[in-house]
């Protein structure tokens, strides 16, 4: 939910300045690149998660692997649209998300008491039965702990995400910029009848 906001947020306030500025915009003048690329990295990513929740371990086995062609292909489409300040704080979470997974052999850390406080501590014994080839639980030998998903919200904030990493936090600001950069950008005077 806290991207939804994000995004909401950002498409509000744009709207609001360009009711101010006597602007409007339309999401057609956007000159977006490569964004089939994210669209591939979620369909990837989704797909080999289902396929180790059905317990498939050649998926767990390549954990590693699989987290880099995800974070390479968004991480292109990134590139393709450097222009935009927004998406270089979005990669900048994501980088951070990034390396806490890279430094967890490829999956990324989870609070298990934070996920007791938002009330999904059964996902968390999935994720330490191995069923998830995304997530571990919080141990001794985790490293960059801090940069783990250890940050619980509360409320609707935290409505399909309940634990989230300070990486996400920033991937959420950075949407929020770009959202925002998107629909300024695109911004034409309004025509009048």
């Amino acid at each position: 939910m806290l991207f939804f906001i994000a995004i909401l947020l950002a498409f509000t306030l744009a709207t609001l300045y360009g009711i101010i500025t006597g602007k409007k915009f339309t999401l057609l003048n956007t000159r977006l690149k490569g964004v089939w690329l994210v669209g591939a990295a979620f369909v990837f990513q989704t797909g080999t998660r289902f396929l180790g929740m059905l317990g498939i371990n050649l998926v767990v086995k390549y954990t590693l692997a699989i987290q880099a062609v995800v974070f390479g292909l968004v991480f292109m489409c990134f590139w393709l649209n450097r222009r935009y300040i927004g998406l270089w704080i979005v990669g900048v979470g994501a980088s951070l998300n990034a390396l806490v997974m890279l430094l967890n052999g490829g999956r990324m850390p989870v609070s298990f008491r934070a996920m007791q406080r938002a009330g999904i501590d059964k996902i968390g014994n999935m994720i330490l039965d191995g069923a998830d080839n995304k997530h571990i639980i919080i141990n001794k030998s985790t490293k960059l702990t801090f940069l783990a998903d250890v940050i619980y919200l509360p409320g609707f904030l935290g409505e399909g995400i309940r634990v989230m990493s300070a990486g996400d936090v920033l991937v959420a600001f950075g949407l929020f910029i770009f959202v925002f950069e998107l629909c300024s950008s695109s911004m034409e005077p309004a025509k009048r009848i």
